[in-house]
């Protein structure tokens, strides 16, 4: 009877064992290298970016003559910060050791060429890929999974999924409307010029009230596009009469400005565009609430 229960014993510490080995979860064999960026690419090198969500969207960016632009969009300027950011990121900051390698945790992490949050792909002069990048899910505070197409890595990186927008809107140069240093400002019942002094006066003579006049300067330099309008807003405010309007001459340019009010959002158009933008409310409110009685030096 011993011996019987022996072999029982035996038997069943043998299936426990294959069962261990079959079953027990594996390490996954992680790439020791963390001195290592996503992509080994050169960024001088790259000449355009093509990113697009799992959304079927897409943005596509184009270095020209040194400077980001937007050729979807008329050739708007692009955020140079915001690109300069990501390019960074994919060639030349190092995230330490990858967290896994398998397959199942590239569709976990959502970072597989047919499951992925973004695809980025870095282009060169002729148009061809240099490079792809996928980013996935969100493991914490400001940091996403990430994934080059020419390795089985993945990394926790500190990126955020926004920094890498796939519409057009989203890389638009907020500054792309501000007035610096303008030495004649024209709104609603106020004129103003600058004098060769530097002083400001008023078309009647009179001296501008200083904290208003510094208000008007500082909403035309701070002033930042948030978005282009749709396409269906784009047509409405075709045909729309603006809320307000600034005409605003700077040394090397003259600026005519005109705000719009659509539905509860805010919009801005200069005729050097075709496109209207978006702008915050904050933005808009603080140039239609100007006192022009105290811009024209009356109390």
């Amino acid at each position: 009877m011993n011996r019987i229960n022996s072999v029982l014993l035996l038997v069943l510490m043998i299936q426990v064992f294959l069962v261990a080995v079959v079953y027990w979860p594996q390490q996954e064999e992680l790439v020791a290298d963390p001195a290592k960026p996503l992509l080994a690419i050169d960024r001088a090198a790259v000449a355009g970016i093509r990113l697009e969500d799992d959304q079927g969207n897409e943005a596509l960016l184009q270095r020209v003559a040194g400077r980001w632009q937007l050729p979807a969009r008329q050739d708007l300027p692009a955020d140079t910060a915001l690109v300069e950011r990501l390019l960074r990121v994919l060639t030349e900051e190092w995230h330490g050791y990858p967290i896994a390698t398998s397959v199942a945790a590239r569709q976990r992490f959502e970072v597989a060429s047919y499951r992925f949050q973004r695809r980025v792909t870095l282009l060169g002069d002729d148009g061809a890929q240099l490079g792809t990048v996928f980013l996935g899910t969100a493991p914490a505070f400001r940091r996403i999974h990430a994934r080059s197409d020419a390795d089985e890595a993945i990394y926790s990186i500190a990126f955020n999924s926004f920094e890498a927008p796939a519409h057009d809107a989203g890389w638009l140069e907020p500054r792309l409307l501000q007035v610096q240093a303008p030495r004649r400002i024209q709104g609603a019942g106020f004129a103003l010029a600058q004098t060769d002094s530097g002083d400001w006066r008023a078309a009647n003579g009179a001296t501008p009230e200083p904290r208003e006049l510094e208000a008007l300067l500082v909403s035309l330099a701070n002033l930042q596009v948030d978005g282009i309008a749709s396409e269906d807003q784009q047509r409405s405010l075709a045909a729309a009469t603006p809320a307000f309007s600034v005409r605003a001459v700077a040394a090397a340019e003259e600026r005519n400005l005109d705000f719009y009010q659509l539905e509860g959002e805010h919009f801005v158009h200069d005729p050097r565009h075709d496109l209207f933008f978006t702008v915050s409310a904050y933005d808009f409110d603080r140039l239609q609430t100007l006192d022009s009685a105290r811009l024209n030096g009356r109390p």
